[in-house]
């Protein structure tokens, strides 16, 4: 988690965690290993009752350096929406 919070991910410059759909962790981490963080968003859509937000869904996986799975989860995020252009 701190990997992504320290990360440069920054949705619409703003966040808000509103759930983890899945969670897994997928293989043990030691204390010398070095870690880094894939995120891929899995689907943007707008708030049904809040027109200057999003919800996002992304997936999150952390590896290992050999490039093993460690951690995956699946989030979902509350954004702020960009003004519509017009």
């Amino acid at each position: 988690m701190r990997l992504l919070v320290d990360s440069e991910f920054r949705p619409a410059h703003g966040i808000l965690g509103v759930g983890v759909d899945e969670l897994r962790w997928l293989r043990p981490v030691r204390p010398d290993d070095s870690l880094y963080v894939e995120t891929e968003v899995l689907e943007v859509r707008p708030s049904k009752s809040q027109a200057d937000r999003g919800l996002i869904r992304v997936r999150t996986t952390t590896f290992n350096q050999s490039g093993e799975q460690v951690q995956m989860y699946v989030g979902n995020l509350l954004v702020p929406r960009r003004p519509a252009v017009g």
